[in-house]
Protein backbone atom coordinates (compact mmCIF):
# COMPACT_ATOMS: atom_id res chain seq x y z
CA UNK A 1 0.00 0.00 0.00
CA UNK A 2 1.16 2.95 -0.89
CA UNK A 3 2.34 5.76 1.91
CA UNK A 4 -0.39 8.42 1.59
CA UNK A 5 -2.84 5.71 0.76
CA UNK A 6 -1.61 4.43 4.68
CA UNK A 7 -1.72 7.98 6.35
CA UNK A 8 -5.49 9.00 5.12
CA UNK A 9 -6.53 5.12 6.31
CA UNK A 10 -5.07 5.65 9.75
CA UNK A 11 -5.50 8.93 10.19
CA UNK A 12 -2.03 9.62 11.41
CA UNK A 13 -1.81 13.49 12.94
CA UNK A 14 2.15 12.87 12.69
CA UNK A 15 4.74 11.50 10.24
CA UNK A 16 8.32 11.02 11.33
CA UNK A 17 10.96 10.83 8.61
CA UNK A 18 14.76 9.84 8.71
CA UNK A 19 16.98 11.37 6.12
CA UNK A 20 20.47 11.23 6.75
CA UNK A 21 20.52 10.07 10.20
CA UNK A 22 18.32 12.84 11.34
CA UNK A 23 14.38 12.78 12.52
CA UNK A 24 11.66 15.12 10.89
CA UNK A 25 8.06 15.31 11.52
CA UNK A 26 5.48 17.28 9.54
CA UNK A 27 1.51 17.64 9.75
CA UNK A 28 -0.07 14.70 8.11
CA UNK A 29 -2.44 16.38 5.43
CA UNK A 30 0.77 18.67 4.42
CA UNK A 31 2.61 15.46 3.44
CA UNK A 32 -0.38 14.41 1.78
CA UNK A 33 -0.19 17.48 -0.69
CA UNK A 34 3.31 17.20 -1.59
CA UNK A 35 3.16 13.34 -1.86
CA UNK A 36 0.13 13.92 -4.69
CA UNK A 37 2.45 14.83 -7.17
CA UNK A 38 5.78 13.02 -5.52
CA UNK A 39 7.23 9.85 -4.37
CA UNK A 40 7.92 9.32 -0.64
CA UNK A 41 11.64 8.54 -1.08
CA UNK A 42 12.02 11.11 -3.60
CA UNK A 43 10.80 14.24 -1.14
CA UNK A 44 13.39 16.42 -0.08
CA UNK A 45 13.43 18.24 3.68
CA UNK A 46 13.24 22.30 1.42
CA UNK A 47 9.56 20.43 -0.01
CA UNK A 48 8.33 20.22 3.57
CA UNK A 49 6.86 23.32 4.72
CA UNK A 50 7.07 22.74 8.49
CA UNK A 51 10.36 20.62 8.27
CA UNK A 52 11.49 20.28 12.05
CA UNK A 53 14.61 18.53 12.94
CA UNK A 54 14.28 16.44 16.35
CA UNK A 55 15.79 13.69 18.18
CA UNK A 56 14.22 10.65 20.27
CA UNK A 57 14.37 11.23 23.91
CA UNK A 58 14.57 7.78 26.07
CA UNK A 59 11.71 7.50 27.78
CA UNK A 60 13.46 6.82 31.14
CA UNK A 61 14.45 10.70 30.54
CA UNK A 62 10.92 12.14 30.00
CA UNK A 63 10.40 13.64 33.25
CA UNK A 64 13.91 15.25 33.45
CA UNK A 65 13.36 16.91 30.42
CA UNK A 66 9.38 17.75 31.02
CA UNK A 67 10.06 21.55 30.31
CA UNK A 68 11.55 20.94 26.94
CA UNK A 69 8.24 18.29 25.98
CA UNK A 70 5.67 20.67 27.56
CA UNK A 71 6.88 23.37 24.42
CA UNK A 72 6.65 21.08 21.44
CA UNK A 73 3.72 19.62 20.00
CA UNK A 74 5.00 16.53 20.22
CA UNK A 75 8.00 14.50 20.89
CA UNK A 76 9.78 11.22 19.46
CA UNK A 77 10.17 8.75 22.12
CA UNK A 78 12.78 5.73 22.15
CA UNK A 79 11.48 2.74 23.98
CA UNK A 80 14.46 0.10 24.09
CA UNK A 81 15.04 -0.49 20.16
CA UNK A 82 11.60 0.47 19.19
CA UNK A 83 10.10 4.46 18.30
CA UNK A 84 6.88 6.13 19.67
CA UNK A 85 5.66 9.77 19.82
CA UNK A 86 3.82 11.11 22.51
CA UNK A 87 1.94 14.39 22.47
CA UNK A 88 1.97 17.30 24.77
CA UNK A 89 -1.61 16.75 25.84
CA UNK A 90 -1.05 13.31 26.35
CA UNK A 91 2.28 13.89 28.59
CA UNK A 92 0.27 17.03 30.51
CA UNK A 93 -2.27 14.52 31.30
CA UNK A 94 0.12 11.58 32.26
CA UNK A 95 2.26 13.92 34.84
CA UNK A 96 -1.76 14.95 36.16
CA UNK A 97 -2.74 11.82 36.77
CA UNK A 98 0.47 10.64 39.13
CA UNK A 99 -0.16 10.39 42.31
CA UNK A 100 3.28 11.68 43.51
CA UNK A 101 2.44 14.69 45.28
CA UNK A 102 6.13 15.51 44.99
CA UNK A 103 5.99 15.91 40.98
CA UNK A 104 2.18 17.49 41.69
CA UNK A 105 4.37 20.34 43.37
CA UNK A 106 7.01 20.38 40.59
CA UNK A 107 3.87 20.62 38.25
CA UNK A 108 2.87 23.84 40.08
CA UNK A 109 6.13 25.40 40.30
CA UNK A 110 6.19 24.47 36.66
CA UNK A 111 2.78 26.03 35.72
CA UNK A 112 3.79 29.14 38.03
CA UNK A 113 6.79 29.81 35.87
CA UNK A 114 5.30 30.20 32.56
CA UNK A 115 4.09 33.08 31.21
CA UNK A 116 1.33 32.27 29.90
CA UNK A 117 -2.07 31.39 31.88
CA UNK A 118 -2.06 27.61 31.82
CA UNK A 119 -5.00 25.91 34.23
CA UNK A 120 -6.40 22.23 33.79
CA UNK A 121 -9.99 22.11 34.02
CA UNK A 122 -11.94 18.71 34.63
CA UNK A 123 -14.95 17.56 33.01
CA UNK A 124 -17.32 19.82 35.36
CA UNK A 125 -15.72 23.26 34.52
CA UNK A 126 -14.14 22.90 37.68
CA UNK A 127 -10.42 24.24 37.98
CA UNK A 128 -7.94 21.54 39.06
CA UNK A 129 -4.80 23.23 38.91
CA UNK A 130 -3.83 26.69 37.48
CA UNK A 131 -0.39 28.88 37.39
CA UNK A 132 -0.17 32.56 38.60
CA UNK A 133 0.18 33.89 35.20
CA UNK A 134 -3.74 32.58 34.54
CA UNK A 135 -5.19 33.92 38.50
CA UNK A 136 -3.68 37.19 37.62
CA UNK A 137 -5.39 37.49 34.16
CA UNK A 138 -8.44 36.53 35.41
CA UNK A 139 -8.60 38.83 38.14
CA UNK A 140 -9.06 37.04 40.81
CA UNK A 141 -7.08 35.54 43.94
CA UNK A 142 -5.60 31.71 44.36
CA UNK A 143 -8.19 31.17 47.51
CA UNK A 144 -11.31 32.07 44.88
CA UNK A 145 -9.95 29.47 41.93
CA UNK A 146 -9.79 26.73 44.00
CA UNK A 147 -12.60 24.21 43.20
CA UNK A 148 -14.12 27.43 40.91
CA UNK A 149 -16.69 26.41 37.72
CA UNK A 150 -15.17 28.13 34.84
CA UNK A 151 -17.99 28.23 33.08
CA UNK A 152 -19.13 31.13 35.02
CA UNK A 153 -16.14 33.38 33.99
CA UNK A 154 -15.63 32.14 30.42
CA UNK A 155 -19.12 30.63 29.57
CA UNK A 156 -20.00 27.50 28.81
CA UNK A 157 -19.94 27.19 25.13
CA UNK A 158 -16.10 27.01 24.20
CA UNK A 159 -16.73 24.15 26.70
CA UNK A 160 -19.41 22.12 25.26
CA UNK A 161 -17.75 22.41 21.52
CA UNK A 162 -14.44 20.93 22.89
CA UNK A 163 -16.26 18.33 24.73
CA UNK A 164 -18.25 17.65 21.88
CA UNK A 165 -15.82 17.61 19.00
CA UNK A 166 -13.22 16.48 21.03
CA UNK A 167 -11.02 19.28 18.92
CA UNK A 168 -8.86 21.85 20.47
CA UNK A 169 -11.00 25.71 19.96
CA UNK A 170 -7.60 27.97 19.98
CA UNK A 171 -7.51 32.15 20.08
CA UNK A 172 -10.97 32.52 21.51
CA UNK A 173 -11.88 36.43 22.88
CA UNK A 174 -13.51 35.94 26.32
CA UNK A 175 -14.83 39.21 27.82
CA UNK A 176 -14.71 38.73 31.44
CA UNK A 177 -17.77 39.77 33.81
CA UNK A 178 -17.94 42.95 35.15
CA UNK A 179 -15.73 44.74 32.05
CA UNK A 180 -12.79 43.40 33.79
CA UNK A 181 -11.15 42.86 30.26
CA UNK A 182 -10.44 40.15 28.01
CA UNK A 183 -7.81 37.13 27.22
CA UNK A 184 -7.69 35.24 24.42
CA UNK A 185 -7.70 31.44 25.38
CA UNK A 186 -6.84 28.17 23.98
CA UNK A 187 -9.45 25.03 25.01
CA UNK A 188 -7.61 22.08 24.43
CA UNK A 189 -9.07 18.49 25.24
CA UNK A 190 -7.15 15.83 27.75
CA UNK A 191 -7.71 12.91 26.42
CA UNK A 192 -6.58 9.13 28.17
CA UNK A 193 -7.15 5.68 26.47
CA UNK A 194 -9.55 7.70 23.97
CA UNK A 195 -11.58 8.96 26.78
CA UNK A 196 -11.70 12.65 27.25
CA UNK A 197 -11.08 13.36 30.59
CA UNK A 198 -10.91 16.97 31.08
CA UNK A 199 -9.38 20.68 29.67
CA UNK A 200 -6.06 22.64 29.35
CA UNK A 201 -6.38 26.15 29.17
CA UNK A 202 -3.80 27.98 27.53
CA UNK A 203 -4.78 32.00 28.44
CA UNK A 204 -3.24 35.25 26.69
CA UNK A 205 -3.05 38.69 28.25
CA UNK A 206 -4.93 40.88 25.62
CA UNK A 207 -2.57 43.64 26.04
CA UNK A 208 -0.12 41.87 24.59
CA UNK A 209 -2.28 40.72 22.00
CA UNK A 210 -3.39 44.37 21.53
CA UNK A 211 0.30 45.54 21.74
CA UNK A 212 1.02 42.95 18.04
CA UNK A 213 -2.02 44.33 16.69
CA UNK A 214 -0.83 47.88 17.24
CA UNK A 215 2.17 47.36 15.66
CA UNK A 216 0.91 45.24 13.06
CA UNK A 217 -1.38 48.35 12.14
CA UNK A 218 1.45 50.33 12.51
CA UNK A 219 3.45 49.10 9.99
CA UNK A 220 0.31 48.58 7.61
CA UNK A 221 -0.45 52.25 8.05
CA UNK A 222 3.27 53.46 7.61
CA UNK A 223 3.07 51.03 4.19
CA UNK A 224 -0.48 52.84 3.36
CA UNK A 225 1.16 56.42 3.77
CA UNK A 226 4.19 55.25 1.68
CA UNK A 227 2.37 54.17 -1.35
CA UNK A 228 0.00 57.69 -0.79
CA UNK A 229 3.20 59.58 -0.94
CA UNK A 230 5.08 57.52 -3.86
CA UNK A 231 1.49 57.96 -5.80
CA UNK A 232 1.67 61.98 -5.13
CA UNK A 233 4.95 62.33 -6.34
CA UNK A 234 5.73 64.02 -9.12
CA UNK A 235 9.02 62.27 -10.00
CA UNK A 236 9.61 58.51 -10.97
CA UNK A 237 10.69 56.37 -7.71
CA UNK A 238 12.08 52.75 -8.05
CA UNK A 239 13.68 50.76 -5.13
CA UNK A 240 16.01 48.11 -5.69
CA UNK A 241 17.90 46.07 -3.63
CA UNK A 242 21.64 45.78 -3.82
CA UNK A 243 21.55 43.07 -6.59
CA UNK A 244 19.57 45.79 -8.53
CA UNK A 245 16.55 43.18 -8.28
CA UNK A 246 13.32 45.92 -8.42
CA UNK A 247 11.38 45.74 -5.03
CA UNK A 248 8.99 48.82 -4.91
CA UNK A 249 7.81 51.40 -7.66
CA UNK A 250 5.83 54.63 -7.83
CA UNK A 251 2.65 55.19 -9.70
CA UNK A 252 4.26 57.87 -11.61
CA UNK A 253 6.22 56.92 -14.33
CA UNK A 254 7.73 58.25 -17.54
CA UNK A 255 6.43 56.27 -20.16
CA UNK A 256 8.52 57.15 -22.63
CA UNK A 257 11.42 55.37 -20.91
CA UNK A 258 9.76 52.07 -20.15
CA UNK A 259 7.72 49.54 -22.32
CA UNK A 260 5.29 48.94 -19.47
CA UNK A 261 4.22 49.77 -15.55
CA UNK A 262 7.32 49.19 -13.55
CA UNK A 263 5.15 48.09 -10.70
CA UNK A 264 4.84 45.08 -13.46
CA UNK A 265 8.09 44.45 -12.84
CA UNK A 266 8.64 43.93 -9.24
CA UNK A 267 10.66 41.27 -8.41
CA UNK A 268 12.89 41.24 -11.43
CA UNK A 269 16.07 42.22 -12.21
CA UNK A 270 16.13 45.74 -13.64
CA UNK A 271 19.23 45.04 -15.61
CA UNK A 272 17.71 42.21 -17.83
CA UNK A 273 14.29 44.61 -17.93
CA UNK A 274 16.55 47.95 -19.20
CA UNK A 275 19.30 48.09 -21.18
CA UNK A 276 22.47 48.69 -19.60
CA UNK A 277 22.74 52.31 -21.62
CA UNK A 278 19.20 52.75 -20.09
CA UNK A 279 20.26 55.84 -17.31
CA UNK A 280 18.25 54.74 -14.84
CA UNK A 281 20.93 51.29 -14.98
CA UNK A 282 24.08 53.27 -15.41
CA UNK A 283 22.73 55.18 -11.93
CA UNK A 284 22.54 51.87 -9.97
CA UNK A 285 25.89 50.68 -11.31
CA UNK A 286 27.32 53.84 -10.23
CA UNK A 287 25.77 53.54 -6.74
CA UNK A 288 26.83 49.76 -6.17
CA UNK A 289 30.35 50.57 -7.37
CA UNK A 290 30.61 54.40 -5.51
CA UNK A 291 28.35 53.49 -2.70
CA UNK A 292 27.59 57.43 -2.37
CA UNK A 293 24.50 59.15 -3.87
CA UNK A 294 24.99 59.50 -7.48
CA UNK A 295 23.02 62.13 -10.20
CA UNK A 296 23.29 61.47 -13.44
CA UNK A 297 21.43 63.76 -16.64
CA UNK A 298 20.38 62.49 -20.55
CA UNK A 299 20.25 65.44 -22.84
CA UNK A 300 20.13 63.55 -25.56
CA UNK A 301 16.31 63.19 -27.58
CA UNK A 302 13.12 64.56 -27.34
CA UNK A 303 12.66 63.45 -23.58
CA UNK A 304 15.93 64.89 -21.58
CA UNK A 305 16.16 62.83 -18.15
CA UNK A 306 17.71 63.50 -14.76
CA UNK A 307 18.02 60.15 -12.66
CA UNK A 308 19.29 60.62 -8.45
CA UNK A 309 20.11 57.06 -7.02
CA UNK A 310 20.28 57.39 -3.35
CA UNK A 311 22.32 54.46 -1.62
CA UNK A 312 20.28 52.70 1.65
CA UNK A 313 22.54 51.36 4.15
CA UNK A 314 22.22 48.54 6.78
CA UNK A 315 22.77 49.57 11.23
CA UNK A 316 26.37 47.43 10.29
CA UNK A 317 26.55 50.41 7.39
CA UNK A 318 26.90 47.96 4.68
CA UNK A 319 24.57 48.80 1.53
CA UNK A 320 20.98 47.24 1.20
CA UNK A 321 19.03 49.01 -0.99
CA UNK A 322 19.11 51.86 -3.60
CA UNK A 323 16.73 54.45 -3.97
CA UNK A 324 15.96 56.29 -7.83
CA UNK A 325 14.09 59.38 -8.22
CA UNK A 326 14.06 60.34 -12.11
CA UNK A 327 12.37 63.31 -13.58
CA UNK A 328 11.85 64.56 -17.20
CA UNK A 329 13.11 67.67 -18.06
CA UNK A 330 10.82 68.12 -21.26
CA UNK A 331 8.43 70.03 -19.12
CA UNK A 332 11.35 72.15 -17.26
CA UNK A 333 12.75 72.59 -20.42
CA UNK A 334 9.28 73.90 -21.91
CA UNK A 335 9.11 76.11 -18.62
CA UNK A 336 12.91 77.23 -18.88
CA UNK A 337 12.19 78.70 -22.42
CA UNK A 338 9.15 80.17 -21.44
CA UNK A 339 10.68 81.73 -19.04
CA UNK A 340 13.47 83.29 -20.62
CA UNK A 341 10.50 84.51 -22.96
CA UNK A 342 9.53 86.84 -20.03
CA UNK A 343 12.28 87.54 -19.18
CA UNK A 344 13.18 89.35 -22.73
CA UNK A 345 9.66 90.82 -22.37
CA UNK A 346 9.78 92.25 -19.23
CA UNK A 347 13.18 93.71 -20.12
CA UNK A 348 11.23 95.59 -23.13
CA UNK A 349 8.36 96.73 -20.78
CA UNK A 350 10.83 97.84 -18.66
CA UNK A 351 12.66 100.11 -21.79
CA UNK A 352 9.41 101.03 -23.16
CA UNK A 353 8.17 102.29 -19.68
CA UNK A 354 11.48 104.53 -18.69
CA UNK A 355 11.34 105.93 -22.60
CA UNK A 356 7.81 106.71 -21.55
CA UNK A 357 8.62 107.81 -18.49
CA UNK A 358 11.21 110.01 -19.81
CA UNK A 359 8.44 111.28 -21.99
CA UNK A 360 5.60 112.07 -19.58
CA UNK A 361 5.70 115.01 -17.16
CA UNK A 362 5.89 114.86 -13.50
CA UNK A 363 2.26 114.42 -12.05
CA UNK A 364 2.85 115.29 -7.33
CA UNK A 365 6.67 114.54 -8.26
CA UNK A 366 6.27 111.58 -10.27
CA UNK A 367 4.96 110.10 -13.63
CA UNK A 368 2.81 107.38 -14.80
CA UNK A 369 3.68 104.30 -12.25
CA UNK A 370 3.13 100.96 -13.11
CA UNK A 371 4.65 97.51 -14.15
CA UNK A 372 1.79 95.64 -15.34
CA UNK A 373 1.40 93.91 -18.78
CA UNK A 374 -1.98 95.26 -18.58
CA UNK A 375 -1.34 98.34 -17.99
CA UNK A 376 1.64 98.48 -20.72
CA UNK A 377 -1.00 97.43 -23.30
CA UNK A 378 -3.27 101.28 -21.96
CA UNK A 379 0.04 103.09 -22.52
CA UNK A 380 0.73 101.91 -25.72
CA UNK A 381 -3.08 102.87 -26.97
CA UNK A 382 -2.04 106.47 -25.07
CA UNK A 383 0.69 106.72 -27.22
CA UNK A 384 -1.14 105.68 -30.49
CA UNK A 385 -3.95 107.85 -29.78
CA UNK A 386 -1.84 111.31 -28.60
CA UNK A 387 -0.76 111.56 -32.24
CA UNK A 388 -4.38 112.49 -33.48
CA UNK A 389 -6.79 114.92 -32.38
CA UNK A 390 -9.73 112.72 -31.88
CA UNK A 391 -12.27 112.42 -29.17
CA UNK A 392 -11.10 109.51 -26.22
CA UNK A 393 -13.69 107.85 -23.82
CA UNK A 394 -12.22 106.09 -21.32
CA UNK A 395 -14.10 103.78 -19.09
CA UNK A 396 -12.95 101.86 -16.20
CA UNK A 397 -14.39 101.59 -12.38
CA UNK A 398 -13.79 104.65 -9.71
CA UNK A 399 -10.30 105.34 -8.74
CA UNK A 400 -8.57 103.08 -11.40
CA UNK A 401 -6.71 106.40 -12.64
CA UNK A 402 -8.72 107.95 -15.61
CA UNK A 403 -7.62 111.56 -15.21
CA UNK A 404 -4.20 110.05 -15.43
CA UNK A 405 -4.46 108.91 -18.41
CA UNK A 406 -5.91 112.17 -19.39
CA UNK A 407 -3.21 113.58 -18.34
CA UNK A 408 -0.79 111.25 -20.16
CA UNK A 409 -2.26 111.65 -23.65
CA UNK A 410 -2.53 115.47 -23.35
CA UNK A 411 1.17 115.50 -22.38
CA UNK A 412 2.46 113.22 -25.41
CA UNK A 413 0.24 114.89 -27.83
CA UNK A 414 0.97 118.63 -30.08
CA UNK A 415 -1.43 120.14 -27.43
CA UNK A 416 0.66 119.69 -24.73
CA UNK A 417 1.85 123.48 -24.73
CA UNK A 418 -1.82 124.62 -24.51
CA UNK A 419 -4.88 124.33 -21.83
CA UNK A 420 -5.70 120.72 -20.12
CA UNK A 421 -9.05 122.14 -18.99
CA UNK A 422 -10.90 119.54 -16.69
CA UNK A 423 -14.18 119.25 -15.52
CA UNK A 424 -16.08 116.81 -13.37
CA UNK A 425 -20.21 117.11 -14.98
CA UNK A 426 -21.30 115.22 -11.51
CA UNK A 427 -19.87 118.40 -9.37
CA UNK A 428 -21.84 121.28 -11.22
CA UNK A 429 -25.65 121.63 -10.42
CA UNK A 430 -27.83 121.22 -14.00
CA UNK A 431 -28.79 124.76 -13.62
CA UNK A 432 -25.37 125.98 -14.12
CA UNK A 433 -23.74 123.51 -16.26
CA UNK A 434 -24.69 124.62 -19.42
CA UNK A 435 -23.07 128.45 -18.65
CA UNK A 436 -19.97 126.99 -17.46
CA UNK A 437 -19.59 124.60 -20.60
CA UNK A 438 -20.46 127.00 -23.09
CA UNK A 439 -20.37 130.56 -21.77
CA UNK A 440 -22.36 133.47 -21.60
CA UNK A 441 -22.79 136.94 -22.77
CA UNK A 442 -23.44 140.44 -21.11
CA UNK A 443 -26.96 140.55 -19.49
CA UNK A 444 -27.99 137.08 -20.37
CA UNK A 445 -29.42 135.84 -17.42
CA UNK A 446 -29.87 138.22 -13.72
CA UNK A 447 -26.96 137.86 -11.63
CA UNK A 448 -24.42 137.33 -14.87
CA UNK A 449 -21.29 139.05 -14.86
CA UNK A 450 -21.40 142.31 -16.95
CA UNK A 451 -18.64 141.81 -19.13
CA UNK A 452 -19.79 137.89 -19.29
CA UNK A 453 -17.41 134.64 -19.35
CA UNK A 454 -15.94 132.26 -21.73
CA UNK A 455 -17.17 128.40 -21.18
CA UNK A 456 -14.54 125.68 -20.75
CA UNK A 457 -15.11 124.75 -24.31
CA UNK A 458 -13.29 128.19 -25.34
CA UNK A 459 -10.77 128.12 -22.50
CA UNK A 460 -9.30 125.02 -23.50
CA UNK A 461 -8.95 126.36 -27.06
CA UNK A 462 -5.91 124.69 -28.73
CA UNK A 463 -5.72 122.75 -25.96
CA UNK A 464 -7.62 119.55 -23.90
CA UNK A 465 -10.97 119.40 -22.67
CA UNK A 466 -11.07 116.38 -19.92
CA UNK A 467 -14.57 115.73 -19.53
CA UNK A 468 -15.21 113.38 -16.16
CA UNK A 469 -18.30 111.46 -14.86
CA UNK A 470 -20.06 112.44 -18.50
CA UNK A 471 -22.62 109.99 -17.85
CA UNK A 472 -24.47 111.88 -15.45
CA UNK A 473 -24.87 115.13 -17.96
CA UNK A 474 -28.69 115.77 -17.74
CA UNK A 475 -30.50 114.99 -21.69
CA UNK A 476 -30.66 118.15 -22.63
CA UNK A 477 -27.19 119.10 -22.09
CA UNK A 478 -26.00 116.09 -24.07
CA UNK A 479 -27.98 117.66 -27.14
CA UNK A 480 -25.93 120.94 -26.82
CA UNK A 481 -22.61 118.54 -26.22
CA UNK A 482 -23.44 116.45 -29.16
CA UNK A 483 -23.83 119.61 -31.25
CA UNK A 484 -20.67 121.35 -30.27
CA UNK A 485 -18.53 118.43 -30.79
CA UNK A 486 -20.02 117.81 -34.61
CA UNK A 487 -20.13 121.46 -35.13
CA UNK A 488 -16.84 122.35 -33.52
CA UNK A 489 -18.30 125.57 -32.34
CA UNK A 490 -20.43 126.63 -29.54
CA UNK A 491 -23.01 129.02 -28.61
CA UNK A 492 -22.79 130.68 -25.02
CA UNK A 493 -25.74 131.54 -23.22
CA UNK A 494 -27.69 134.94 -24.75
CA UNK A 495 -25.27 134.90 -27.55
CA UNK A 496 -26.95 134.95 -31.20
CA UNK A 497 -23.71 134.22 -32.97
CA UNK A 498 -21.33 130.79 -32.40
CA UNK A 499 -17.92 130.63 -31.60
CA UNK A 500 -15.86 128.27 -33.14
CA UNK A 501 -13.16 126.27 -31.03
CA UNK A 502 -10.52 123.86 -31.40
CA UNK A 503 -10.13 121.39 -29.01
CA UNK A 504 -9.69 117.52 -28.53
CA UNK A 505 -11.86 116.02 -26.24
CA UNK A 506 -11.57 112.98 -23.49
CA UNK A 507 -14.45 111.86 -21.79
CA UNK A 508 -14.53 109.65 -18.99
CA UNK A 509 -17.51 107.69 -17.36
CA UNK A 510 -17.37 104.51 -14.31
CA UNK A 511 -20.76 103.51 -15.23
CA UNK A 512 -21.83 101.39 -18.59
CA UNK A 513 -22.62 104.18 -21.30
CA UNK A 514 -24.13 101.00 -22.99
CA UNK A 515 -26.53 100.21 -20.86
CA UNK A 516 -27.55 103.75 -19.79
CA UNK A 517 -28.49 104.02 -23.63
CA UNK A 518 -30.68 100.87 -23.07
CA UNK A 519 -32.65 102.52 -20.43
CA UNK A 520 -32.95 105.66 -22.01
CA UNK A 521 -30.95 107.58 -19.63
CA UNK A 522 -27.87 108.60 -22.39
CA UNK A 523 -28.41 109.36 -26.06
CA UNK A 524 -26.86 106.73 -28.46
CA UNK A 525 -25.94 109.32 -30.88
CA UNK A 526 -23.85 111.18 -27.93
CA UNK A 527 -22.37 107.84 -27.17
CA UNK A 528 -20.80 106.55 -30.75
CA UNK A 529 -19.81 110.34 -31.00
CA UNK A 530 -17.23 110.14 -28.11
CA UNK A 531 -16.69 106.10 -28.64
CA UNK A 532 -14.28 106.90 -30.94
CA UNK A 533 -11.08 106.32 -29.14
CA UNK A 534 -12.01 103.68 -26.55
CA UNK A 535 -9.64 102.89 -23.78
CA UNK A 536 -10.78 100.85 -20.71
CA UNK A 537 -8.81 100.75 -17.37
CA UNK A 538 -8.38 97.42 -15.71
CA UNK A 539 -9.12 97.81 -11.96
CA UNK A 540 -5.83 97.09 -9.23
CA UNK A 541 -7.55 93.45 -8.66
CA UNK A 542 -6.80 92.68 -11.89
CA UNK A 543 -3.04 93.77 -11.79
CA UNK A 544 -1.57 93.43 -8.78
CA UNK A 545 2.32 93.51 -10.70
CA UNK A 546 1.22 97.69 -10.11
CA UNK A 547 0.58 97.40 -6.19
CA UNK A 548 3.83 97.26 -4.94
CA UNK A 549 5.49 99.99 -7.21
CA UNK A 550 2.57 102.33 -6.32
CA UNK A 551 3.01 101.71 -2.36
CA UNK A 552 6.61 102.69 -2.73
CA UNK A 553 5.47 105.46 -5.05
CA UNK A 554 3.39 107.25 -2.65
CA UNK A 555 5.34 106.22 0.54
CA UNK A 556 8.18 107.86 -1.55
CA UNK A 557 5.97 110.98 -2.26
CA UNK A 558 4.92 111.12 1.73
CA UNK A 559 8.27 110.61 2.87
CA UNK A 560 9.36 113.72 1.42
CA UNK A 561 6.40 115.94 2.03
CA UNK A 562 6.65 114.96 5.84
CA UNK A 563 10.63 114.77 5.83
CA UNK A 564 10.82 110.85 7.08
CA UNK A 565 11.79 107.64 5.99
CA UNK A 566 9.68 105.19 6.37
CA UNK A 567 10.04 101.37 4.38
CA UNK A 568 7.43 98.91 3.91
CA UNK A 569 7.82 95.45 5.26
CA UNK A 570 7.67 92.39 3.02
CA UNK A 571 4.82 91.39 4.77
CA UNK A 572 3.18 94.42 4.36
CA UNK A 573 3.72 94.70 0.64
CA UNK A 574 2.29 90.59 0.47
CA UNK A 575 -0.68 91.65 3.09
CA UNK A 576 -1.36 94.45 0.15
CA UNK A 577 -1.23 92.37 -2.97
CA UNK A 578 -3.63 89.84 -0.75
CA UNK A 579 -6.39 92.10 -0.76
CA UNK A 580 -9.33 91.74 -2.98
CA UNK A 581 -9.72 95.39 -3.79
CA UNK A 582 -13.59 94.86 -4.36
CA UNK A 583 -15.78 96.96 -6.81
CA UNK A 584 -17.53 99.57 -4.78
CA UNK A 585 -21.44 99.16 -5.65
Amino acid sequence: MKCNEVIRKEHHRFVFLEIDHTFYFVKSFILLGKLHDARLETLQIRDLSNEKPMEAVPIEELSDRAMDILSEEVTLVRIGNELRYITREDFLLSLMSDADQSKMGWLHSLFSSIPKGLMVVNLEYTVVNSNAESIRMLCTTPQQMIGRRLDELLGSSPFQQVQLTQIPLLNQLITLPNNQGAVLVDFVPLIEGGVMTGFALVLQDLPTVNSMAMELDSVKNLNADLETILSTIYDEIIVVDREGRLLRASAHYIETHWERAPKEWIGEQIFQVKSARDLVCQVIRKVQKTGIKVSLMQKEGEAPLLSVGNPIFTKDGKPDRIVVASRDLTEMARLQRELEFTRKQSENYRKKYEELQDRLPSARGGGMVFASPSMFEVMKEVERISQFSATVLLTGESGVGKEVVANAIHSLSARRDHPLIKINCASIPESLLESELFGYVKGAFSGARSEGKSGLFIKADKGTLFLDEISELPLNIQSKLLRAIQEREVYPVGATTPVKFDVQIICAANRSLEELVEKGEFRADLFYRINVFPIHIPPLRERKEDIAVLAHHLLHEFNQMYNRNLRFSRASIELLEAYEFKRKN
